[in-house]
């Protein structure tokens, strides 16, 4: 039963993943079951606003707090919101260099304190907060400094990052060089087919990268074809 758009029957973790599926569709990046009650959802930050309303329209859904990770080169956030005896958790990744989420305070007034103690300790800037002020750093440490924000860092050191962007820049970290053809060529045997001679096969390096997250992990732009760090 319902009565308007608040579903009345008492939701399972199984109903909140249908609907937030229907409601997201591809916007939904991952989601798992933490425990029985405690499902949880990546998502693409450009919808999060739109899925915590849904939450709370949907499935009268309370809003508890905010966690927040700096993992090097990205933040995590994740809004932990509870809905009879569920605790559904929204994450979406804010990457470092916009360090930027909308906020949730237009749906969810009780969200205004963590997102400004969140803003005093990783300076991560909530667009649209109903009130900006800081609210346990002093004023004058905005845009200056955050004692939970790490320096811009990922798994790749720095002597290996030369090798990897060979890696991903021309498929190979040690070109052939035209001796090693020329000797290949008087031996009478076929030339090596590289990514110079096979540039397209650099896009498929590249599409694979990406399907199984390794650009994520290492924090490469593809786009970019560079370290964002």
């Amino acid at each position: 039963m319902r009565k308007g758009d608040i579903c009345l029957v008492d939701p399972s973790t199984q109903s909140i993943s249908e609907a937030l599926r229907k409601e997201l569709g591809e916007k939904i990046i991952n989601e798992y079951n933490m425990s029985p009650t405690r499902p949880t959802f990546t998502i693409q930050k450009d919808v999060l606003t739109q899925a915590i309303k849904f939450l709370v329209e949907r499935f009268d859904a309370r809003f508890l707090t905010i966690t927040a990770y700096d993992n090097g080169i990205d933040f995590e956030l994740i809004y932990h919101m509870g809905i009879k005896g569920i605790v559904a958790n929204i994450k979406t990744i804010v990457p470092k260099e916009e360090s930027q989420v909308a906020s949730v305070t237009n749906t969810v007034p009780g969200a205004l304190s963590a997102e400004r103690e969140i803003c005093d300790l990783f300076q991560i800037k909530f667009e649209g907060i109903t009130d900006p002020r800081a609210l346990i750093a002093p004023y004058e440490w905005r845009d200056v400094q955050a004692p939970l924000r790490k320096p811009m860092a990922g798994l790749v050191a720095s002597y290996q990052k030369p090798t990897v962007e060979k890696l991903m820049q021309q498929g190979m970290v040690f070109p052939i060089s035209s001796m090693v053809n020329n000797q290949r060529a008087a031996l009478k045997l076929p030339p090596i087919v590289t990514t110079i001679t096979k540039p397209e096969a650099l896009k498929d390096i590249h599409e694979i990268a990406s399907e199984v997250g390794f650009d994520k992990r290492i924090g490469y732009a593809l786009d970019k074809n560079k370290f964002r760090y």
